[in-house]
């Protein structure tokens, strides 16, 4: 696998351990998990595929909107499919 999947796995992870937390009320958790995700995106940018980071990016504000509108399960819903395709 190369390491620009590894990490938009990895970050795909950490944003539905964000979903996680707040479904949950857990506070901390959510922003342990948020600095987790955005630490992983430092990562995607490091492994040269903007396009990837791009994504990303997008990932982390689809994140904060949905938290903001209430829609966090269609969010998750649609993180699962975009993640299922990147890491194939």
């Amino acid at each position: 696998m190369n390491p620009a999947r590894f990490y938009f796995a990895n970050l795909g992870a950490d944003i539905v351990r964000c979903v996680a937390a707040l479904d949950h009320g857990d506070e901390g958790r959510y922003r342990d998990s948020l600095a987790r995700a955005r630490r992983t995106l430092g990562f995607l940018r490091a492994s040269n595929r903007p396009e990837a980071y791009e994504e990303g990016l997008l990932l982390l504000r689809g994140l904060e909107y949905a938290r903001q509108d209430n829609t966090l399960d269609m969010f998750l819903d649609h993180t699962n499919k975009l993640i299922t395709v990147f890491v194939r």
